[in-house]
């Protein structure tokens, strides 16, 4: 059979092919092997059984809803120079595969591949039903996000001796939307990769990841008679957790000693903080000083009057001129970041326009009243005679993910 035969025999599946004769592109003779409807999954496993029996039989996947079979992308994949390494590491709390790394046309890589964790698709879910838009969804979505993709960022990997430095990542998802994943995977996969943890997995819930080694360095000269002798350098970062506890405060001061907790579920305990005062914020004042500081000095005048417009644009979305916002001052005993949020904006739908921009602001003192470092948080803007409460939710923290050296 030619693709084209396959095509209207299989239409808008995926099916698994042998090419048993390739004398040109779009000529190849094939046997259709399996179809699997629109279950990509089963069929690249299917692919994974037959090549393990098979290695020297040229087996692909392919979905006939693309016109040609452009196998050819496959083969443009293949690097120029591939070392091997097929090691299962944990990192972060995930099992992660490093793959190989490779030397490109234009780049040198680290390839990984691992599971990313989903640890609030519930919380997700459950919004999504109540209130499908509300920006309580969105950034529920957003720390969801950051979850489903990379969770951890390779800096350097030493490899014999020799070190490889990173600049840049790229995750790439295995799905039927991003073909060139099938065919990377299938690459790795005929060079021995092995993925039998996942067995049980669907492939569209891992990523590969590829880490673009520094352009000024040079490609490591491996000696594969030895052992590799990695060490894999994990750089420090922040990771957002929802916690979504919800609090009624009053505006003023507040008394010292009185302590509140929210539960730590990745660690598995409670953490305590206080709230030393909740009062108004007049950032439009604020402002004014900001832009007469000698750090804004070295700006031309065009450019500062260009930044100092923009910045007004942007906040006259975040708080109308004339207008407070509200800002809770608070402490950690663990020296944590808190991000709170006023309910009714939580609940309110998205103002979708440029709102993006930092706050200037300055904090007069380094310690609370408790003690521990004091730290800010802005809410939503009120009016300035306004002094009641407000319905506030302890959206989320965040987690403190130090630098990890893992030895292989």
């Amino acid at each position: 059979m030619i693709w084209e035969d396959v095509r209207k025999t299989y239409p808008e599946q995926w099916v698994l092919i042998e090419v048993i004769n390739a004398m040109t592109e779009g000529d190849e003779q094939m046997d259709v092997i399996g179809s699997f409807a629109d279950d990509g999954d089963r069929a690249f496993k299917r692919y994974s059984e037959l090549h393990k029996l098979h290695k020297e039989r040229e087996y692909y996947i392919y979905n006939t809803s693309h016109d040609t079979l452009d196998i050819g992308v496959k083969k443009w994949l293949i690097p120029n120079k591939e070392i091997f390494i097929n090691k299962l590491v944990k990192i972060r709390d995930a099992d992660v595969i490093l793959i190989s790394i490779t030397s490109e046309e234009n780049r040198n890589v680290l390839w990984t591949m691992y599971q990313p964790l989903q640890c609030i698709e519930d919380e997700i879910d459950a919004d999504k039903k109540e209130n499908p838009i509300t920006n309580r969804y969105e950034k529920i979505n957003a720390i969801r996000r950051s979850h489903s993709f990379k969770r951890y960022q390779i800096s350097e990997i030493t490899i014999q001796q020799q070190k490889m430095t990173f600049t840049s990542s790229e995750t790439s998802p295995i799905n039927d939307n991003n073909y060139k994943g099938y065919m990377r995977l299938q690459h790795f996969i005929e060079n021995g990769l092995d993925i039998a943890c996942w067995d049980d997995v669907n492939l569209s819930d891992l990523v590969i990841v590829a880490y673009i080694q520094k352009s000024t360095d040079e490609f490591p000269q491996i000696d594969l008679a030895k052992e590799l002798e990695i060490t894999l350098k994990v750089s420090k970062e922040f990771n957002e957790v929802l916690i979504k506890q919800p609090m009624l405060l009053e505006f003023g001061e507040k008394q010292k000693g009185i302590r509140y907790s929210f539960y730590d579920f990745i660690n598995k305990k409670d953490r305590f903080f206080y709230i030393d005062k909740l009062n108004h914020y007049d950032i439009w004042e604020e402002v004014k000083k900001s832009f007469k500081d000698e750090s804004l000095q070295g700006f031309t005048e065009e450019s500062r009057d260009q930044f100092e417009k923009q910045y007004m644009t942007n906040l006259e979305l975040i708080c109308p001129n004339g207008m407070d916002l509200a800002m809770i001052e608070y402490e950690t005993e663990d020296g944590l970041q808190l991000n709170f949020y006023a309910k009714e904006y939580l609940d309110a739908r998205p103002a979708y326009g440029n709102s993006s921009g930092f706050i200037l602001f300055k904090p007069d003192k380094k310690l609370g009243i408790n003690g521990y470092e004091s730290r800010f948080c802005m809410l939503n803007s009120i009016e300035k005679t306004f002094y009641g409460s407000i319905s506030v939710e302890l959206f989320s923290w965040y987690q403190d993910l130090p630098e990890e050296i893992i030895k292989i």
